[in-house]
């Protein structure tokens, strides 16, 4: 966290403050943009064959195209993006939220580029970045209670392992041979990059120390004598003070434990 602050420091100006917000709102303008042209959306796509050709704009345009045509799945992204844009700013500061979604875009920008040398013309969708950015709220808040599709109560940590798996869907669906994996699926795992950095660090360090909690909570239990087990016990007729509670045991002269009852039968 050190080199974190250290950088906030010196490029804080960077950060765009709402820059979630932002988007999500250009994302509805591009979708009213389609309504109008259907063919615009190809022109904002990140396909290397045309950012060679100088339509250098696709490197930052493709962030704007929306999910889905339909209006329902439109409302239920843009609804996610202000939710946890506003968790993520709170958390991270408008800095740290740039940081993540620029890092998350240019590595897989910079993935794609190189599968470029030996692929004809990778291209890279925008879905893995802003999954990215669901499943980093979904650390930072695991137990928030959210309505999915509007009525149904689940927690965002779900929410965040479902976003984890439409990625490898996608990945998996675009992904029919060893070159298709490597100019589509690869630049898309490409965006996790920084989740991975911030991330799996932390959930490890969690497993482990909920891992070590068990252990001793567990050597605990195992120290403590359970209430069903007796401390004393008659070596005449077995009775313990958990069988027989209204008995008192003693040792004899002989060194035998014997309870009340059995001590008064002779």
């Amino acid at each position: 966290m050190g080199k974190y602050f250290r950088m906030e420091q010196k490029f804080g100006y960077l950060g765009i403050s709402g820059l979630v917000r932002i988007l999500a709102f250009f994302k509805v303008i591009t979708w009213l943009i389609f309504l109008a042209e259907p063919g615009f959306g190809s022109k904002l796509m990140l396909d290397f064959q045309y950012v060679f050709q100088g339509e250098v704009w696709r490197l930052v345009s493709f962030m704007l195209i929306p999910g889905a045509v339909n209006p329902f799945i439109l409302l239920i992204e843009v609804m996610f993006l202000l939710m946890i844009g506003e968790g993520l700013e709170q958390a991270w500061g408008a800095f740290g939220v740039t940081a993540y979604i620029v890092g998350s875009a240019l590595c897989g920008i910079l993935v794609a580029f190189v599968m470029s040398a030996f692929f004809k013309y990778p291209f890279l969708l925008n879905t893995a970045i802003y999954s990215s950015l669901l499943m980093a709220a979904s650390c930072l808040y695991p137990d928030m209670i959210i309505q999915l599709m509007l009525v149904i109560p689940v927690k965002l940590k779900y929410v965040g392992m479902l976003a984890a798996g439409w990625v490898l869907y996608d990945v998996f669906r675009m992904s029919e041979t060893l070159g298709a994996f490597l100019a589509l699926g690869l630049p898309m795992l490409a965006c996790l990059i920084p989740f991975v950095l911030v991330f799996v660090p932390r959930l490890i360090r969690g497993a482990k120390q909920r891992g070590e909690v068990a252990a001793r909570r567990g050597r605990f239990e195992r120290a403590k004598l359970p209430e069903t087990e007796a401390f004393h016990k008659c070596d005449r007729c077995g009775a313990t003070e958990v069988s027989e509670p209204d008995r008192e045991f003693r040792i004899n002269d002989s060194g035998e434990e014997i309870c009340t009852a059995c001590r008064d039968a002779g």
